[in-house]
């Protein structure tokens, strides 16, 4: 391989991303589509990459050393799961998220059931639905916490 001939020219950079999808395409066509699912149920704050890394993790935890190897780091943001802002968010957006939670009763992060602390160790940056005022705590940030113990 070139020492740095793909990062120099954008162009072949595209051209192996769309490649990577198409060999992850015919490997592994159940995470592809799971991948798929998810950020369609999700929405555009989780792009492909995270969200195929999310499902990688989701099947099994022994490809956490594959995802980190294919996570990028951001040097202003720490890895880990964020929180989105309700009230910034538009009507229907708001609306779909209302659909959803009434069906499924949980955030499409929380059903894929990857714990925080593995997302975090990941190096992964996940942003989690803000849940709408009066909705029990069923998103991700609230799955794996420890429950603050009595002090008698």
């Amino acid at each position: 391989m070139s020492g740095g001939g793909e990062r120099a020219n954008p162009s072949r950079t595209g051209e192996r991303n769309s490649s990577l999808t198409a060999v992850r395409w015919l490997l592994a066509p159940r995470r592809q589509w799971r991948t798929r699912r998810l950020r369609a149920a999700h929405g555009p704050a989780l792009s492909y990459e995270t969200a195929w890394c999310l499902v990688a993790l989701a099947d099994d935890v022994g490809n956490l050393p594959y995802v980190r190897r294919r996570t990028r780091p951001v040097p202003s943001v720490p890895p880990g799961v964020m929180v989105d802002v309700w009230a910034q968010l538009g009507p229907p957006e708001r609306q779909r998220r209302r659909d959803w939670l009434t069906l499924h009763h949980r955030t499409p992060l929380h059903l894929l059931g990857v714990p925080e602390e593995l997302i975090e160790l990941a190096g992964l940056h996940v942003t989690e639905w803000a849940l709408p005022p009066g909705m029990p705590s069923v998103s991700l940030v609230v799955q794996q916490r420890p429950r603050p113990k009595r002090i008698d």
